[in-house]
């Protein structure tokens, strides 16, 4: 008792320099306040951006030397564009991951960069193949600026983002409408592979950020044609096309022909009937010839989990981690070796990088934390030597080491406790203010940081808290010099002093 009183007296008698002191750890708690609240916006802001929109919760993907993500490998080789490992046993693991309780939902996804040309735009993009009723059920919170998802059973769709959608209405001098041809091509293996298929969307990532603004949903069937895969989901009867080009040939119809001087006689007609003329055959005839040997295949049935698959993006139901604790044995059952990864590694090197920039971010907090640190300690160290006399009297009259420490110890914690206090005021007032005065940016690594184009800064209970905990045990931490300094003074030496 008799030391907190001492303590506090003191504390009264020298107000002005605790006020300095008091300064200095306040404004430095503030800054560590605001500094964790806008770290944790980020973390969620960054998050929701991929998991909510793109990544989902986890994501199961084939084991390799290289190390792959959706946005393809982490590590290209300059001058071609390695191919990501297929899943092995994709049914079977969609049939394992169903069984299981702590998997709210699942969509399967082939990755692989392409061109997207329309209305004389061309420009690279990212191309998802998917499930469209699947897919399009796992990421809900997907904004459509123009149309939506797919209908069930549609095949010959494509969706892309608002960022494309401009490029390409700036080019074709119009605005985009549903049911444009968008053109899709893939170059591999010294050749192109082209596809086409109908605007069914235009999507917007909230917040827009150029990894993202380039990405282009479609079809898996359409994906899988531009890698070259077999499309083993097709209903049609193998050698549907060959048995309609048999059908066309005993007709009178030879393929062979087509390209000999004499017409063949189903063309005879159109090549100059009754003329005798040696005619090749028009485009417009070829036309008719393919279109009738489309025709002859059966319409292909609901794209399903077997066959070509990069990716099984996962929504958890609850924590995420246990979700894929769940999941690393059903992958064991399912025969496949395939890994699980989380959000940030289904990202890959765009989330790592975010990951990285915060890290500098916690440096810098952490700097400004030991200048302050340090201004504390300085300060103290001076009011220890203008308290030379005080000491040394105190322990000339008897007072023990462990009094003087105790007195010091106590000064020290309650200054810091109370200058921890109005650091957390001030910083939760500067967190509201900016929130009033939201600071709006656009460039794209401060909007993949801050996980949007406004910051943003959250107050949370546990900021709170870790705020006025950092204050005491900079208090607690910054006494030990000062004090170590106090106890070796003579009491010789400082009683000469007085």
């Amino acid at each position: 008792m008799i030391l907190l009183r001492i303590a506090f007296r003191n504390l009264g008698r020298r107000w002005r320099k605790n006020l300095v002191i008091g300064a200095l750890i306040a404004v430095g708690v503030a800054i560590f306040f605001v500094g964790n609240a806008i770290l944790e916006s980020s973390a969620g802001g960054i998050q929701r951006t991929f998991s909510d929109q793109f990544t989902a919760d986890l994501s199961i993907s084939a084991k390799s030397e290289q190390s792959f993500s959706l946005f393809g490998p982490d590590i290209p080789v300059i001058g071609e564009y390695e191919s990501e490992p297929l899943i092995v046993n994709a049914a079977k693991i969609g049939d394992e991951l169903a069984k299981l309780p702590s998997v709210a939902s699942f969509a399967y996804v082939l990755s692989s960069p392409l061109l997207i040309e329309a209305g004389g735009s061309r420009s690279p993009g990212l191309g998802l193949g998917v499930i469209g009723e699947e897919y399009f059920r796992l990421f809900l919170n997907l904004h459509f600026v123009l149309g939506g998802p797919p209908q069930p059973g549609n095949t010959d769709w494509v969706v892309i983002t608002e960022e494309r959608a401009k490029e390409i209405e700036k080019a074709q001098g119009r605005p985009l409408a549903l049911g444009d041809r968008i053109q899709l091509s893939l170059f591999r293996d010294q050749t192109f592979t082209i596809r086409d298929a109908a605007l069914v969307g235009v999507l917007q990532y909230k917040p827009s950020n150029s990894a993202l603004d380039r990405v282009v949903i479609t079809d898996g069937r359409i994906l899988r044609s531009l890698c070259g895969y077999s499309q083993v989901d097709e209903s049609s009867a193998p050698g549907a096309g060959d048995k309609a080009l048999d059908t066309m040939a005993s007709g009178g119809l030879d393929i062979n022909s087509l390209f000999s001087a004499t017409p063949p006689p189903a063309l005879a007609a159109d090549a100059g009937k009754g003329s005798g003329s040696a005619a090749p055959v028009s485009v417009n005839d070829l036309r008719k010839i393919f279109s009738e040997v489309r025709n002859a295949a059966a319409a292909p049935s609901p794209l399903g989990h077997d066959g070509a698959w990069h990716f099984i993006l996962v929504r958890a139901k609850g924590n995420p981690g246990e979700a894929a604790s769940a999941i690393v044995p059903a992958l064991a059952a399912a025969g496949g070796q395939a890994q699980v990864r989380d959000w940030r590694g289904t990202a890959g090197a765009v989330a790592v990088y975010v990951f990285v920039m915060q890290i500098v971010f916690y440096i810098g907090v952490g700097m400004i934390a030991a200048i302050v640190l340090l201004l504390t300690m300085n300060s103290l160290v001076m009011s220890v030597f203008e308290r030379t006399s005080e000491i040394g009297t105190m322990r000339a009259i008897g007072a023990q080491r462990g009094f003087v420490r105790g007195l010091f110890v106590i000064e020290t914690l309650a200054l810091s406790a109370a200058a921890g206090l109005a650091g957390v005021v001030l910083g939760d007032g500067l967190v509201h203010l900016i929130h009033h005065l939201p600071l709006h940016f656009s460039n794209q690594i401060l909007v993949l940081l801050f996980g949007g184009n406004t910051l943003n800064p959250l107050v949370s209970s546990a900021n709170i808290f870790q705020s006025f905990a950092a204050a005491v045990v900079l208090g607690a931490v910054a006494w030990i010099y000062p004090v170590r300094l106090a106890l070796g003074i003579q009491p010789v030496r400082a009683i000469q002093k007085v």
